[in-house]
């Protein structure tokens, strides 16, 4: 596989993707997005690359690129998920900006023939998880999410402690995003004792996105929780989140 970088400039901001190809292409390649922390880490670093590997193999292209607050994009704000919480608090919406990257790289891939209709997705890993959904909640193109340990209320991380009852954090939890989800196939996954990002908040979110589905014949989505202490899982686990969309982009049933 080959890793070739181009430039986006959604509402102004430059913003460097990483498209990785595979040797040998499928016949209808599908083209998924995948997030950890930065670009690096999601299409080289195990276990962040084990989705780009996954989908590369079987023939499909991997993009990615840098969180906010991230690899090149670290600011005044600060790094990582410090970085997200004073961003916020400041007045800025660093997640309302992944979204727009986001379709601004979709655009580009579209632009290029990376991609068509009904073959992109996405997959996160934590941090790298909660924009993913965002990202797949705010863009119908993205036909299947898998999300790996996710964030999915900001309010229980340590680094927003200070600041986790202001109504602009209130406003990131994932809960409410669930019904834009709920007609796409979606696949979370967590340990049973996640205190990172909390295994409770996952729960709740999913128990809200199987609600939206409610009215539907059947359920596109899946859950799993496994015996995990911590927020790490097993490499099974992340690949589980790529055999999942893989599934979906060959329109396959998921079990």
């Amino acid at each position: 596989m080959t890793t070739t970088e181009f430039v986006v400039k959604p509402e102004g901001r430059e913003l460097t993707c990483a498209l990785t190809a595979p040797e040998v292409s499928a016949s209808a390649p599908a083209l998924l997005l995948t997030f950890s922390g930065t670009r690096q880490m999601s299409t080289g670093r195990h276990p962040y690359d084990m989705a780009a590997k996954a989908f590369t193999d079987a023939g499909h292209y991997a993009l990615s690129f840098d969180l906010p607050c991230h690899g090149d994009r670290i600011d005044a704000h600060g790094e990582g998920i410090a970085g997200f919480c004073a961003d916020l608090v400041s007045g800025g919406d660093p997640f309302a900006r992944f979204v727009a990257d986001g379709k601004a790289a979709i655009d580009a891939c579209l632009e290029r023939g990376v991609g068509s209709s009904g073959k992109i997705l996405a997959y996160g890993i934590s941090r790298g998880g909660y924009c993913a959904l965002r990202l797949a909640a705010a863009d119908p193109r993205i036909r299947g999410v898998a999300s790996i340990a996710p964030v999915t209320d900001w309010r229980v991380l340590r680094e927003f402690a200070d600041v986790r009852d202001r109504p602009e954090v209130e406003a990131t939890i994932l809960d409410p995003f669930a019904p834009a989800l709920a007609h796409r196939s979606v696949f979370l996954i967590i340990g049973n004792r996640d205190g990172r990002v909390g295994t409770h908040c996952c729960l709740r979110f999913a128990t809200r996105l199987f609600e939206a589905e409610a009215g539907q014949n059947a359920s596109a989505s899946e859950l799993r929780v496994l015996n995990a202490p911590g927020h790490g899982l097993p490499d099974e686990g992340y690949l589980a989140g790529a055999e999942f969309l893989l599934r979906v982009c060959d329109h396959q049933k998921t079990p």
